[in-house]
């Protein structure tokens, strides 16, 4: 009885192969005619996402100048700020706060006292937890280690 039921699912697959198979050569063509603007599939997943470009600084006059980076990221659309500042290749300390991501510190300049972190995008101050600012192609982004109480 079971070797009855293998070969009757044997033989249905086999029919179902070949019906596509069949299919699939119906709709043979030149290279030509099948050209559509998809992405190419063959490419690894990073490669056929949209990209992005965000020009970004990274300054600390609250201490000094001592972590600076100035550089356009190109990166894939859909990322956020916090996205950015990971791609620059900066040491960074971030935690998941009660509403989002809290950069503690980068390139080991942490948050102290009144000294901080903070970022903004074209140029305003964000309210927005960085891991849920989403950015668009252009906007330009700096994060600032700045002295509060100055």
């Amino acid at each position: 009885m079971k070797e009855q039921m293998m070969k009757r699912a044997a033989a249905g697959l086999s029919a179902a192969l070949l019906a596509a198979a069949l299919g699939l050569a119906g709709c043979a063509g030149s290279a030509e005619e099948n050209a559509t603007d998809a992405p190419n599939l063959n490419l690894p997943t990073e490669s056929r996402i949209a990209q992005i470009s965000i020009p970004l600084k990274v300054t600390s006059p609250g201490a000094d100048n001592q972590v600076s980076y100035d550089d356009t990221i190109t990166i894939g659309e859909g990322s956020t700020a916090l996205d950015v500042l990971q791609a620059t290749g900066l040491e960074l300390d971030a935690q998941q706060a009660e509403y989002g991501m809290f950069v503690n510190a980068v390139d080991g300049l942490a948050n102290e006292g009144m000294k901080g972190w903070t970022y903004t995008v074209n140029g305003e101050q964000v309210q927005t937890p960085a891991d849920q600012m989403y950015l668009k192609d252009g906007d330009q982004v700096t994060w600032s280690y700045i002295d509060m109480s100055a």
